[in-house]
């Protein structure tokens, strides 16, 4: 295995404390270097040595998972059929180092270069691959931003998605809707991302292994707060003594989904009950406790209905939605 590709382990992708320093230099310079051979060439595309492009260690946020490494080979099997596709190209920065050194970094097509490599080391001859030379955003927010709004690919998981949203803070404390701006995301959801990105490393793992999905953390977070790891693992425990499976958390095994369903279920019929006991003759004989705690249920839908019948306003006179306030 090839540098550049040792470079993307897992030991740096997902490390919540990358830092980049970008210092660009000069694409002519860089690109009349070449491979140390030849000049790489341009028509609307640079024609770059594979070999010569560098992966930036801790740059990219995908799991190599099973289906990362799956999606490499199907990538590998392309190239090799019908080879590397111009339409296709690899996004790359020019970066210099202290030394005023040049090099040639990949900033989009990970998957791509890797399946490159592996190609060439099982004998394929691919001299060059076709490249974008990307002169602006490049700084290391517009770089960490890239992950997100410039993916053309398969979608990345909300766990790779909840590390640029951490990288994000960095650049926009405790600013969920600036963050939000930069990726396309609502502020919810940037708050939502940081939130279970911010919780016990367990359950940040769990998500990241898709142990529990990311909208079923995020809910038990948000109900049960500290006690969410405890929940969680309860669940898990259950699920296992039903004799159902462990390596995914279904929200049935949840402590307390099973009645928080059943209430709902029953809520329109608990209705229509308690406005019935408020009608009935017998009702003035409970105790004044008893008749405040009915009204009190009977106050909480009367107030939902109230919240219901304001959504159904005229499309013409809704306001338009605010991205730069925070939902609660």
């Amino acid at each position: 295995m090839t540098e550049a590709i040792e470079n993307s382990s897992t030991e740096h992708q997902l490390d919540l404390d990358f830092r980049m320093i970008i210092s660009t230099g000069n694409i002519k310079k860089a690109m009349e270097k070449g491979d140390g051979k030849q000049r790489f060439t341009a028509g609307d595309l640079w024609n770059v040595a594979p070999s010569t492009i560098k992966v930036i260690p801790g740059y990219n946020v995908r799991e190599r998972n099973a289906a990362y490494l799956a999606n490499v080979q199907k990538l590998k099997q392309s190239i090799k059929d019908n080879g590397f596709k111009k339409d296709s190209a690899l996004s790359v920065i020019i970066r210099r180092d202290e030394n005023g050194e040049q090099s040639i970094c990949l900033k989009r097509g990970h998957q791509r270069l890797e399946a490159t490599m592996e190609a060439i080391a099982e004998g394929e001859s691919i001299p060059t691959v076709p490249c974008i030379i990307a002169a602006d955003d490049c700084s290391e927010e517009d770089m960490t931003a890239d992950l997100v709004i410039s993916n053309n690919g398969t979608p990345l998981s909300p766990y790779a998605t909840a590390v640029v949203c951490k990288r994000m803070t960095r650049f926009h404390p405790d600013d969920h809707a600036a963050i939000a701006r930069k990726l396309n995301l609502w502020p919810a959801q940037v708050s939502d991302y940081l939130l279970m990105i911010n919780g016990p490393i367990e359950i940040r793992n769990y998500v990241r292994d898709e142990v529990v999905s990311f909208t079923l953390a995020v809910q038990i977070l948000q109900e049960h707060g500290p006690k969410a790891l405890q929940v969680i693992e309860q669940g898990l425990a259950r699920s296992a003594a039903a004799g159902g499976k462990t390596e995914k958390l279904m929200p049935r095994f949840v402590p307390g989904k099973v009645i928080k369903k059943a209430v709902t279920n029953a809520a329109p019929t608990m209705r229509t009950a308690i406005q019935d006991i408020r009608q009935d003759s017998g009702f003035q004989h409970l105790t004044l406790e008893n008749q405040q705690k009915l009204d009190a249920i009977l106050e909480q839908f009367r107030l939902a209905e109230e919240e219901e019948e304001k959504l159904n306003v005229n499309p013409s006179t809704e306001q338009q939605l605010n991205l730069n306030t925070t939902e609660e």
